[in-house]
């Protein structure tokens, strides 16, 4: 029996498993690494399946990172590439790139509450959007008629990630601070260009795919074209009317 005739394979590439051993096999250090930064806490609960799926969440991850070219940033907190849908938290994890799709829905946390919320489906709410990267109008952000000592501020998104379905941008820096003062009025800018953002891309994605109701106008037209009771022309500049292109 040679030198490896007892080694364990990875259940990944067949390699000899000089890594780790898993809950249902093993994976070989450049396995590991091909995983890439996503959080492993203990190896022996992660299954060959979950390990393949971080590796491929990673190399999508990479190519994501190749591609994006942040358009806008609210200081070190948010980084949003409009033009490829793309954004990333550099404070949660500098090299994880998210794509708008992935976004379900957010909400900005104060002291426990929740203050605004918005997402995918659902207008703003708590709090009426603006001017673009603008102002958050008639929410309660830091307007409580007594002065609070803040102890969470924050943005919590909710992904479709499997590994992060949960991110949170904590604004809060500083640990806590007073409600009325000039340092908290910062962090509410913040917030408010964040927020802006978040709404404008998950706006964009909505747009992309059309609503039931919209695809069932298509194809009442569709049948209209094939009857020849409606022209090409007439079907093109109805659909595309439907699609708000």
């Amino acid at each position: 029996m040679g030198l490896f005739g007892n080694a364990k394979s990875c259940s990944i590439c067949g390699q000899v498993a000089d890594g780790k051993q898993l809950s249902d096999g093993h994976i070989c250090k450049a396995c590991i690494s091909r995983c890439g930064s996503y959080q492993v806490f203990s190896w022996k609960q992660v299954t060959t399946s979950q390990a393949k799926e971080r590796i491929s969440c990673n190399t999508e991850n990479e190519k994501l990172n190749m591609r994006f070219s942040p358009t806008q940033r609210v200081e070190k907190y948010f980084e949003i590439d409009e033009n490829n849908g793309l954004w990333k938290v550099p404070s949660f994890h500098p090299s994880l790139v998210f794509s708008s799709e992935e976004i379900i829905n957010f909400e900005l946390l104060q002291n426990g509450d929740s203050i605004t919320k918005g997402g995918l489906g659902s207008s703003i709410v708590g709090g009426a959007l603006f001017g673009g990267v603008g102002a958050i109008v008639g929410s309660n952000v830091g307007k409580k008629k007594t002065v609070q000592e803040i102890t969470e501020f924050r943005i919590k998104i909710i992904t479709r990630n499997p590994f992060y379905p949960e991110i949170y941008i904590n604004l809060l820096v500083t640990g806590k601070t007073k409600s009325n003062g000039i340092v908290f009025k910062s962090y509410i800018a913040s917030a408010q260009k964040i927020l802006s953002l978040l709404t404008i891309i998950t706006a964009k994605d909505e747009k992309k795919e059309p609503s039931a109701s919209s695809a069932d106008e298509i194809l009442k037209f569709k049948h209209l074209l094939d009857e020849g009771i409606i022209t090409q022309e007439e079907f093109e500049a109805k659909k595309k009317q439907l699609l708000g292109l």
